[in-house]
Order: C-alpha cells, then sequence, then structure tokens
C-alpha cells in the first residue's frame, strides 16, 4: 500500500530501509546503495511534483535535484540540501535498516543523520503544495539531495563547482531546529619525518625518525597550537590544532626510518587554510627540513550573518541561533559556492554516527511543522 505523502514517520521508514552507505565506511554488514536512495528520491520528488535530474559524482553516486518551480515568475532560489548517504553499521545495537520505534525514539541508521530531517522536509512540501500558500509563491525551491556528504561533502563540492546558485541554502543536519550559521572549517595534514634504518645495537649507525620528529612535535604543542588559539574570530573563536597520529618504529631493535604525525586542524575565515600551511612549512624549514607535508583533507569555514533575511526567516521558523563545531555541506555552499548557508533540522547532532542512531519521534513532527511554517511564511523575503 502506498503510504502518505505528509506521514514523516513512514517515509523516514521507507528511507531507513534503503542502505546508502558511503563507500569509505565500514565493510561490516554494511550494503552500500547511495544510487538506490537516490532513486527513491527522485521518484518521490517527482510525485511531488518537482521537475527531477541527476548529477553524477561517481558511477553509482548520483546527486538528485528536485526543482519546484513557482506558478509566478521566480524572484529568488533556495535550495534545500540533505544528504544521501549514511556513516557505517558496524558495532550497531539496534537493527541498522529496518525502523524500530521504542519509547518515543524512532532507531535506524540515517534516522538522525540525516534521513530524519530529510523526512520532516518532504512531509512539510507535501504538505505545503496543498495550502493557498504554495499557489502565491515566487521562491523557486530546490530539493539537492547530494551523495558523499560524509567523505568530505563530494556531492556538494562538485555541485558548487559545477556552476550550481542559488540565493541561500539549507544543509539538513540534526541541529535541534536551531539555525546553524557559522562553522570552523576542516585542514587536515599528514608531516613523514623521514630517518635512516639500523639495527638496535647500533644506533649510531642510522638516524632515528622518531628522534627527527621530536623537535617538531613540541612546537606544534608550544608554538602553533597557541598561534591558532590566538588568531580569533568574533562568531567562531580561535583556531585549533589536534595532534591526531603519531606513527613510528615498528621493532624495538631496529631505528624508525620514518616518523609520520597527523594533525586536524580546526580554521577560521580569518585565518585561512593557505596562511595555516605557511605556517607549518615555515616550522618544517626551521626544525625538519627533510619532511613533507601533504593535505589530506581541506574545507572552508562559514558565516552567514543572522542579518540575512532568509537566516530571519529560518530561524523564526525554529528554534534559535546555534555555532557548529563540525562540518557539513552548508560549509561547501557557503565557502566554496559563495552561497549563504545555514545548517537545520530536527533531531539532535549527538545522536548522530552512533551505535543506535535515533530520532524523537516528537522532534520527527516538530521538524516537519518547523519546515512548514518556512515555507509558508509569505512571499520573497526582501534583500
Amino acid at each position: 500500500m502506498a503510504i502518505s505523502p505528509v506521514d514523516a514517520r513512514a517515509l523516514l521508514r521507507e528511507m531507513v530501509s534503503i542502505p546508502s552507505v558511503h563507500p569509505e565506511a565500514d565493510s561490516a554488514g554494511t550494503v552500500r546503495g547511495e544510487e538506490a536512495m537516490a532513486g527513491w528520491m527522485a521518484e518521490h520528488l517527482r510525485s511531488l511534483g518537482a521537475e527531477v535530474s541527476q548529477q553524477l559524482l561517481a558511477p553509482g553516486r548520483p546527486t538528485v535535484l528536485g526543482v519546484f518551480e513557482p506558478a509566478r515568475p521566480a524572484r529568488a532560489t533556495v535550495v534545500f540540501a540533505p544528504h544521501l548517504d549514511t556513516v557505517g553499521v558496524g558495532g550497531m545495537v539496534v537493527p541498522p535498516f529496518a525502523l524500530t520505534a521504542r519509547a518515543g525514539r524512532l532507531y535506524g541508521r540515517g534516522a538522525c543523520d540525516t534521513k530524519g530531517p530529510t523526512a520532516a522536509l518532504l512531509a512539510a512540501i507535501a504538505k505545503w503544495t496543498r495550502t493557498p500558500a504554495s499557489r502565491r509563491n515566487d521562491v523557486r525551491w530546490i530539493v539537492a539531495a547530494t551523495a558523499g556528504e560524509e567523505q568530505g561533502s563530494l556531492g556538494a563540492a562538485a555541485l558548487v563547482a559545477s556552476g550550481f546558485r542559488a540565493d541561500f541554502a539549507i544543509a539538513l543536519e540534526p541541529t535541534a531546529l536551531r539555525v546553524v550559521h557559522a562553522a570552523k572549517g576542516i585542514l587536515r595534514v599528514w608531516i613523514e619525518v623521514p630517518g635512516k634504518a639500523a639495527h638496535g645495537a647500533t644506533p649510531e649507525r642510522g638516524d632515528n625518525a622518531v628522534f627527527r620528529a621530536l623537535p617538531l612535535i613540541t612546537a606544534l604543542r608550544d608554538e602553533i597550537a597557541p598561534a591558532l588559539a590566538a588568531r580569533r574570530d568574533p562568531v567562531l573563536g580561535g583556531c585549533s590544532l589536534n595532534l591526531g597520529v603519531v606513527e613510528g618504529g615498528g621493532e624495538l631493535n631496529l631505528v624508525p626510518a620514518r616518523c609520520r604525525v597527523g594533525l586536524d586542524i580546526r580554521l577560521h575565515p580569518g585565518f585561512p587554510a593557505a596562511d595555516i600551511l605557511a605556517l607549518l612549512r615555515a616550522t618544517l624549514t626551521r626544525l625538519a627540513p627533510r619532511a613533507r607535508l601533504s593535505i589530506h583533507r581541506e574545507g572552508p569555514a562559514f558565516v552567514t550573518p543572522r542579518t540575512d533575511p532568509w537566516a530571519k526567516r529560518l530561524r523564526a521558523a525554529g528554534s534559535g541561533w546555534a555555532v557548529a563545531r563540525w562540518f557539513c555541506d552548508a560549509n561547501i555552499f557557503a565557502g566554496q559556492g559563495g552561497i549563504p548557508a545555514v545548517a537545520f533540522g530536527p533531531g539532535d547532532i549527538a545522536q548522530a554516527h552512533t551505535k543506535d542512531e535515533y530520532i524523537g519521534t516528537q522532534d520527527l513532527t516538530d521538524g516537519t511543522d518547523a519546515f512548514l511554517r518556512f515555507l509558508s511564511a509569505g512571499q520573497v523575503v526582501a534583500k
């Protein structure tokens, strides 16, 4: 029997039942299927009246675009950006691909991040299309369901690189219906410090790479990290540096020929990645001149002013303002695409990626109501 398009819980049940784990996730019980999720999304958006197209990130990994053209000439374009993929399911203690209701909670992989917020949006759109407000509308609404968000927002990055433009973008994430208008960017790097192997009984014949790395590691703690923290943004605060990995050696009786250091740096618009990389390279030149630095991942920070009219309209439909410590597609739309963007949706980010991922049943209802208020709040906002 066909489900009601205004029933967010039924929509969520269908979405959770479609495995859409991204390709780099764990293999324990995982069935990858972004393409299947994209197919469901495309069909559902068409049933709501959208013009649907797809942009291929990679074979089997489409981003789905559903465009709702207004009956009147469009004076603005607003994009809702859920993502199709989820993290892996290894270690989960609830059925990952069967929505399970228990004590006011709905469990399953993606229930919180971000199929729950997506179900709330789709139910709201279905309700909105049945109201007089939809017939007075002069906004082009787009649902851009991206592939590869959990891999560094690959789908969103490809979308903005293709020339996609909008007046405002809402990345669907579990924000407890608060408007996340700012988030730090990411710079993750590897530094390899070379040495020379030798027998542990004759260390003087080698060049210990771990010892070579020690001055650099000390400088990261005592010089670089404080310098990053001191450069503060009025909204996002200081940058941060985490020394997440130190790898060197393998046998007690061998001199290490290599030491590898991994850094996770969170940055803001006032201290961009290029400046931080220049600081790191200058430190390498001084303390470890033979070391090699490579970028593992880079993504921009963003700050969308609270005075943005679309952000204010969403705030009026939601529950307040917030700043995030995590990265999402909003960083890409704003930081790379130049599109004012925020993150928004029902649910608690603390439940994302967990072994018992869930969204509250009431949160799902509240999210549907919030999206409906946003869609129905009059015509295009004044710029």
